[in-house]
């Protein structure tokens, strides 16, 4: 079992996209992937992927308030199939999606935490959770307090970057562990705003226009080649796949000249 959380501190960056390229681009083969829609303002991915809301994020909390949850309870009875993963979408009013993700994230947090894969006779489940806007009020805080990653994702303009800082050191003090997903443009380097955050920046995602109109299947295409390879190789990351991983925006000395320029913004 592992799981994923991709979020967003404010605004709109991409994080949905992001979960959804995850899914789509994860590099281990015969792994079970499944996306859950987890933003308490609301999904769109029903709408989006053809697939409607129901069996989706309300079946799985009213699954978690009446039964034993377990993986396998979750993948046959909350998830539409989507080539070869799941996904849990969640309903467009925010009322539901709110009251959903209180009543049920933390026993979906524990039912994926039990999820060894050993029992079914099965490889482990990954999980990729599209948690909208994260804070420490968010009812789908019990969801990234079970991550592995934590994906706060951030426009690459200084208004947007200075708002995470302080949104990393929160997750971390109830038990996250939050990095950081920078979508261009942005003047500063990776590492320079990865010492500003206080967070490693795992990727820096390319801006693609017009991208919730585009399909799963045109994320592999045309303008969107760019982004689909960044995705990939973050996806490549997080899956461990390769000996000695590292991240894609390690520290160089060419990089580590320019230190202090975020910090010189901020001022």
């Amino acid at each position: 079992m592992t799981v994923f959380v991709a979020a967003s501190v404010t605004g709109a960056p991409g994080a949905t996209r992001l979960a959804l390229g995850l899914a789509a681009a994860w590099p281990v083969p015969g792994r079970r992937r499944v996306l859950i829609e987890a933003d308490p303002d609301g999904g769109r991915l029903g709408a989006e992927l053809g697939v409607g809301v129901e069996p989706g994020l309300m079946t799985l909390a009213l699954a978690a308030r009446t039964a034993a949850l377990t993986a396998d309870a979750i993948v046959t009875s909350a998830t539409a199939p989507i080539a070869d993963w799941f996904v849990v979408p969640a309903p467009p009013s925010a009322e539901q999606a709110h009251s959903a993700l209180v009543h049920g994230a933390s026993t979906v947090a524990a039912a994926m935490s039990d999820d060894d894969g050993r029992a079914a006779d099965r490889p482990p489940t990954e999980w990729i959770v599209d948690a909208g806007r994260l804070h420490t009020r968010s009812p789908a805080l019990p969801l990234a307090q079970a991550a592995a990653h934590v994906l706060l994702v951030t426009h690459g303009s200084f208004p947007e970057v200075q708002l995470v800082p302080h949104r990393v050191e929160a997750l971390r003090r109830v038990g996250c562990w939050p990095d950081v997903v920078v979508v261009e443009p942005t003047p500063w380097s990776p590492d320079e705003i990865a010492e500003f955050v206080g967070a490693d920046v795992l990727s820096v995602l390319p801006h693609v226009r017009g991208g919730r109109r585009s399909s799963v299947t045109a994320m592999r295409t045309n303008v969107w080649r760019p982004w689909w390879n960044a995705v990939e190789d973050l996806a490549t990351y997080l899956a461990g796949t390769g000996a000695g991983a590292e991240l894609p925006t390690e520290l160089d000395a060419e990089a580590a000249s320019t230190d202090g320029v975020l910090e010189e913004a901020a001022g």
